[in-house]
C-alpha cells in the first residue's frame, strides 16, 4: 500500500487578486469565479478569503482526508494567511523546528508550516521547504505579499501587473476572469515559433507574465519586486570517486521515491520502458506491497511506440499494467488542450501525455514519473552529439558547414552540417528551430514582421550559454536544459495534462536534494567518453534488466510526420491556410501553402514540427483571442478505452 503520512495537502490551484476598487461583493464574485474555472485542478473543495479589495483562493485535490485542511490556512493570531498548491515532503520534520522555535499548529497539514517559516525565516522560507510548491502568502500586518515557486518549476504560478491591479493564478484562464485586456505579446510569439513554447517570464498575453522557477515575488506598497532564491549550477565541486557516486546518488534516489509514496489514495506511475521511468518503477515495487499500477502509451506506427519496451519492464517487476494507443484523431481533442494549456504548445508530446494522464486517472489519483532524469543524469541526444562534434578537427567541421548549402530546406542533416562551424551556444540553440533558417521575414506578413524585426528569438536562449562559459560543453547544455526546456516545456506540459485530468505528478528524479548532489559530481561521471546517462545506468545496474539499461534513447516522440502526409493533411490545410487565419495578419498566406505541400509532397522534407506549431497557435487564436471564442463543449473531457 502507498504510505500514508496524514497531513499533505493535495494538488490544487490557486488565484487571487490586489485591487481596492472592488466592493466586498464583487471581490467574492470575482474569485469565486477565479477559482471555478480551474476547478480541474482541484474538484474535491474550494476555499476563499476577501477583504478590502485582497483576495486569495484555490482548488484542493484531496490526497489526504484530513479535517483542518481546508484553505486559506493562518498564523496563531490570523495576521498571516496563505494558499497553497503542491506537497511539503519534509514538513513533519520543519514543523517539529519551528514548534521548537515556539510556533504553535492548529492543524496537521503541511500547508501551515508556511505561515509559521515565513514568520520565522522571512522571505527566505522557500529555501526550507522539500517538495513541489507555489504559494501566495498575505501578510496583513504588513500589507504585502509573498508569492514563491518552487526550485525547477513544478508547479505553475501566473500574474498580470498594470501598475494598478495585480491579478494571479496557477492558470491565466484563472486571470482572464478579471477581464483583462487580451492582447497577443508579439515577442512572445516569435519566440514560440523558435522553441514550440513560450520561454519565460514572458507569456503569449500582453502584460501577463509568468513567476520563473526557483523565484520569489514580492507586492509591497504598490510594487512588484522578484528574485531568485536557489540556482542549480552544476559547478564541479564535488570529488567523489565513481564507488562514492553510485552509493550515494541510489541512497538518494530511494529517498526521493520514498517521501513521494505518502498517499491515501491509489498511486501509480507513468512508465515508458526507458532507464528513468523504470528505474522509478522498480524501486517502488521494492517499497510497496502491491503490484504497481503502470501507464503506457503507444502508437499503430511501430518506430513510436515503446509499449515493447514498457510491457517488458512491466513484466519484469509484476506490475498491474495499462496500455492505450493513440491515433491521429486529434480534432476532437486538440480544442481542449488549447483551452488546458493557456498558450499555444508546440511539443507534440502534449498529446500522449494528455492521454496517459487521463487513462491513469481511471484508476489512481497520483503518479510518479521519470521526468527530469534526461537532464540531471545527462541523457539528450544533442549531449552525444555535441561530445563528437567537439572532437571533429575545425577544417572537417567547416567543410560539414559548407556542405550543408547543398541540401534543401526541412532536409534531414541541413541544421546539423550548417551550424558545425557555429560556437556551442549559437550551434545549440539554431537546432532549435522549427522552421527552415532565415525564413522569419517571408513567413511573416510586412505589418505583423515589423513588431519583431528587431527581435532576436534566439538571444534568450543563448543568454544561459553566457552565464555558464566556465563549465565544460556538457555541462552548460545540462544547464540550459534545466533552466529553459526542463522548466518551460517538460514540466508545463506534464502539469498541465494531469490537472486537466485532476491527477497529481510527482517526479522523484527532480528532488533537489538528489539533483544538487548530482550536478556537483565531476561531469565524466555523468556522461562518461559520450556515454549518456552513465552514473545513473551504474545506479540502475542490477535493478533493472541489462537490455532496458543498453538499449538506444527513443523518446516520447509523435508520429506528426505520418499523419501530416495522411489522416490529417486536409485538416491541417484546412486549419492553416482559410479566410479567418489570413484575417490575422500574422503569417504570409503563401508561405504556409509552400510549407504544407512540401512537406506532403516531398518525402525527404520533414516540415511536421512547424506545422503542428501552426496549427497549435491557430488553435488557441480560436479558443482565447477570437469573438465569439469557440463553445465550451469543447472542453469536455474525452473517453478512452485501456487494454489492461
Amino acid at each position: 500500500m502507498p504510505i500514508s503520512r496524514k497531513g499533505l495537502a493535495g494538488m490544487c490551484g490557486i488565484a487571487g487578486f490586489i485591487d481596492q476598487q472592488y466592493s466586498q461583493d464583487h471581490a467574492e464574485q470575482l474569485i469565486d469565479a477565479m477559482c471555478k474555472v480551474i476547478r480541474h485542478r482541484g474538484p474535491d473543495d474550494q476555499g476563499t478569503w476577501v477583504d478590502n479589495g485582497v483576495a486569495l483562493g484555490m482548488r484542493r485535490l484531496s490526497i489526504i482526508d484530513v479535517a483542518g485542511g481546508q484553505q486559506p490556512i493562518y498564523n496563531e493570531d490570523h495576521s498571516v494567511l496563505v494558499v497553497f498548491n503542491g506537497e511539503i515532503y519534509n514538513y513533519q520534520e520543519l514543523k517539529k523546528s519551528l514548534q521548537e522555535l515556539g510556533h504553535s499548529f492548529s492543524t496537521n497539514s503541511d500547508t501551515e508550516v508556511i505561515v509559521h517559516a515565513y514568520e520565522e525565516y522571512g522571505d527566505d522560507c522557500p529555501r526550507y521547504l522539500r517538495g513541489m510548491f507555489v504559494f501566495a502568502l498575505w501578510d496583513k500586518k504588513r500589507q504585502r505579499l509573498l508569492a514563491a515557486r518552487d526550485r525547477f518549476g513544478k508547479k505553475p504560478f501566473n500574474y498580470y501587473w498594470d501598475g494598478e491591479r495585480f491579478i494571479f493564478g496557477s492558470e491565466i484562464k484563472s486571470i482572464l476572469e478579471a477581464n483583462i485586456p487580451r492582447q497577443i505579446n508579439h515577442i512572445a510569439l516569435d519566440e514560440y515559433l523558435v522553441y514550440s513554447y513560450v520561454p519565460a517570464p514572458h507569456t503569449l498575453f500582453k502584460d501577463v507574465m509568468k513567476l520563473p522557477p526557483a523565484h520569489i515575488l514580492i507586492y509591497e506598497k504598490g510594487k512588484i519586486t522578484t528574485r531568485r532564491y536557489w540556482d542549480l549550477t552544476f559547478d564541479p565541486t564535488c570529488y567523489d570517486d565513481e564507488a562514492t557516486a553510485i552509493e550515494r546518488t541510489y541512497e538518494l534516489l530511494r529517498d526521493a521515491v520514498q517521501v513521494r509514496l505518502m498517499s491515501e489514495v491509489p498511486l501509480g506511475a507513468f512508465l515508458s520502458g526507458g532507464v528513468d521511468s523504470s528505474i522509478v518503477v522498480g524501486l517502488m515495487s521494492q517499497m510497496i506491497s502491491q503490484p504497481v499500477k503502470t501507464f503506457s502509451i503507444g502508437f499503430e506506427e511501430d518506430d513510436f511506440s515503446e509499449l515493447p519496451h514498457a510491457r517488458r519492464v512491466a513484466d519484469y517487476f509484476g506490475t498491474d499494467h495499462h496500455e492505450f494507443f493513440v491515433k491521429p484523431d486529434l480534432i476532437s481533442v486538440l480544442p481542449q488542450l488549447a483551452w488546458a494549456y493557456d498558450e499555444p504548445f508546440g511539443d507534440s508530446s502534449m498529446l500522449p501525455t494528455y492521454y496517459v494522464s487521463k487513462l491513469a486517472r481511471e484508476h489512481v489519483t497520483v503518479v510518479l514519473t521519470g521526468d527530469g532524469g534526461d537532464e540531471i543524469f545527462g541523457g539528450y541526444d544533442h549531449y552525444e552529439r555535441e561530445y563528437k562534434i567537439s572532437r571533429i578537427p575545425p577544417a572537417i567541421r567547416q567543410m560539414l558547414a559548407y556542405a550543408s548549402l547543398l541540401i534543401p530546406n526541412g532536409m534531414r542533416g541541413k541544421k546539423r552540417f550548417g551550424s558545425m562551424n557555429l560556437d556551442l551556444a549559437t550551434r545549440c540553440t539554431r537546432i532549435l528551430s522549427r522552421f527552415p533558417e532565415n525564413t522569419r521575414p517571408a513567413m511573416y506578413t510586412a505589418d505583423h514582421f515589423a513588431y519583431v524585426a528587431k527581435h532576436e528569438p534566439f538571444d534568450q536562449h543563448i543568454k544561459l550559454f553566457r552565464e555558464v562559459p566556465h563549465l565544460d560543453i556538457l555541462s552548460q547544455m545540462q544547464y540550459v536544459d534545466v533552466h529553459s526546456y526542463l522548466c518551460d516545456d517538460i514540466l508545463v506540459k506534464v502539469d498541465k495534462a494531469t490537472m486537466l485530468n485532476s491527477l497529481e505528478a510527482r517526479s522523484p528524479l527532480l528532488d533537489h536534494r538528489l539533483a544538487e548532489y548530482v550536478a556537483s559530481l565531476q561531469p565524466s561521471l555523468r556522461i562518461h567518453d559520450g556515454s549518456l546517462k552513465y552514473l545513473l545506468k551504474r545506479v540502475a545496474k542490477g535493478l533493472l534488466p541489462n537490455d532496458i539499461l543498453t538499449r538506444p534513447k527513443q523518446g516520447f516522440g509523435v508520429p506528426i510526420k505520418h499523419w501530416f502526409r495522411n489522416q490529417l493533411t486536409d485538416y491541417a490545410r484546412e486549419m492553416l491556410d482559410n479566410p479567418r487565419a489570413h484575417q490575422r495578419g500574422i503569417f504570409n498566406p503563401d508561405f504556409i501553402r509552400g510549407l504544407l505541400a512540401e512537406h506532403a509532397n516531398t518525402k525527404l522534407v520533414n516540415h511536421s514540427s512547424a506545422i503542428w506549431s501552426l496549427l497549435c497557435l491557430e488553435l488557441w487564436l480560436q479558443v482565447y483571442m477570437d469573438e465569439p471564442p469557440l463553445s465550451k463543449e469543447i472542453y469536455s473531457p474525452v473517453q478512452i478505452t485501456s487494454s489492461h
